[in-house]
């Protein structure tokens, strides 16, 4: 190669850094509807609420006897 082959070569290559700096920005967020979040595991945290959980069984119960009352009642 010459020399002006190589130096062609590391302009290409300058440029190209140049480039690929700045399209990206210096932090990504994800874009969630009540701001910004910066930890993606943070659904599966341990030291999240089990609010679902709490639901699931409180309701769960009232579910299954309004079923019962529906099944004996033959509407089901």
């Amino acid at each position: 190669m010459s020399d002006r082959e190589i130096e062609h070569e590391t302009a290409v290559k300058q440029l190209l850094r140049k480039a690929a700096r700045r399209r990206r920005p210096s932090q990504l967020y994800s874009i969630v509807p009540h701001g910004q979040e910066t930890d993606a595991n943070r659904e599966f945290a341990s030291h999240r609420e089990p609010n679902g959980l709490v639901w699931f069984f409180l309701f769960l119960p009232a579910f299954v006897i309004a079923y019962a009352i529906c099944v004996k009642m033959g509407a089901i």
